[in-house]
């Protein structure tokens, strides 16, 4: 009868030890989508963050004893906007980095560096690369440099958005260098990292600043019909987010759009309410334009869409200059500087080309929305 016992408890415990190990493998399982097409898993991945981003903007923006939380939040204090004192938080911009990459690896360390030692002052919640990573996308040398410099902001947590540029695929839009050192992997444990198209060829970012909600949608290099799907799918899930887009050919130098530009315009800036402003590089120069969108056809423009191009390409690669965008929630101005760290200059060209002031509608809903909304 002992015997039979012990026999009894033994399989007892072989069982629990086989339905823990299968737990234990369920779970692992779980993090890998397997076989399912990648659209299907992006279309997931999307849905999932909007659920879990409900649940958090329901804890920390809806509950009465954490309203206005986050206008507590200190307002910038930097050299670089002295004399205004209502700029609520920044947002950084990395132009062209190809020739520091390929020639001056000290200048691009310089640049990340003074992000993550202004970080604090800039209230800085997120940096943009527009594009052409390296100058020769076959020369490993320029890859590992640019893996080292940016894992400066990775090893900070400071959250960025990487794209590539037409130097960084060549003509064949050879994208498996670009894979290796900046894929998803790189980046998908981010809890700002809102999901992936082909390995981060495109992604966006979800980021909450002083209790606005934006998404960061860039895509690189070689956009077609199935990127702008994927764009265009991503910007309705989250249209209750302010969209800033970046790409790396849009503008031209004199303000123009190039003929993806327009492309990329008229089938996904004009087709999505919540976008706001789009970015590039690619085009040397520093221009802008802007755009009055009337989305309900009625005559009256109902949204303004800045556009920017950012690119230093000159001395030494660029002389180090990047830029900062400080955005006023109260008076609906956006501030954008430009700073070179390596010369200790604050223009490139002219003045006003390189540092500006623009009002703009900072509130997630239009106009007209909010009074239509106000009206009922």
């Amino acid at each position: 009868m002992r015997h039979n016992e012990r026999e009894n408890y033994l399989v007892i415990k072989i069982i629990i030890v086989l339905l823990f190990l299968g737990c234990v493998i369920s779970a692992v399982l779980s993090f890998f989508p397997g076989k399912q097409t990648e659209t299907n898993v992006q279309t997931v991945n999307a849905e999932h963050h909007t659920r879990q981003q409900e649940r958090i903007e329901h804890v920390f923006f809806k509950k009465p004893e954490l309203k206005g939380y986050f206008d507590k939040e200190p307002k910038v204090a930097h050299k670089l906007f002295k004399g205004i004192h209502s700029i609520d938080f920044t947002f950084g911009v990395l132009p062209d980095t190809q020739y520091y990459s390929r020639s001056h690896p000290d200048i691009f360390k310089r640049m990340n560096q003074w992000f993550v030692s202004n970080r604090d002052s800039l209230n800085l919640k997120y940096i943009f690369h527009l594009g052409d990573i390296v100058n020769n996308f076959d020369q490993p040398y320029q890859w590992k440099t640019a893996d080292k410099t940016m894992r400066i902001l990775d090893d900070a947590k400071l959250p960025y958005g990487i794209i590539t540029g037409n130097h960084d695929v060549g003509f064949q839009k050879n994208y498996r260098p670009f894979y290796h050192y900046f894929g998803d992997d790189r980046y998908m444990w981010n809890p700002w990292y809102g999901g992936s198209y082909e390995n981060n060829k495109g992604h966006f970012d979800l980021i909450n600043a002083n209790g606005q909600k934006y998404i960061m949608l860039g895509m690189g290099w070689g956009i077609g019909g199935q990127e702008i799907s994927w764009m265009n799918h991503v910007l309705h899930v989250y249209r209750k987010r302010i969209a800033i887009l970046f790409v790396h050919d849009y503008l031209g130098s004199y303000g123009k759009r190039t003929v993806q530009g327009q492309m990329l315009f008229e089938k996904v800036v004009q087709q999505n309410r919540n976008v706001r402003m789009v970015m590039n590089g690619h085009s040397y120069g520093a221009a802008r334009r802007v755009d009055a969108i009337d989305d309900n056809r009625d005559g009256k423009p109902d949204r303004k869409v800045m556009q920017i191009l950012s690119d230093y390409q000159s001395v030494k690669g660029g002389q180090g200059y990047i830029r900062v965008m400080g955005f006023d929630l109260t008076h609906d101005k956006i501030y954008v500087r430009t700073f070179s760290p390596q010369v200790n200059r604050t223009h490139a060209f002219k003045k006003n080309k390189d540092n500006f002031t623009f009002s703009f509608d900072l509130d997630q809903d239009t106009k007209k929305s909010k009074k239509k909304r106000k009206n009922n």
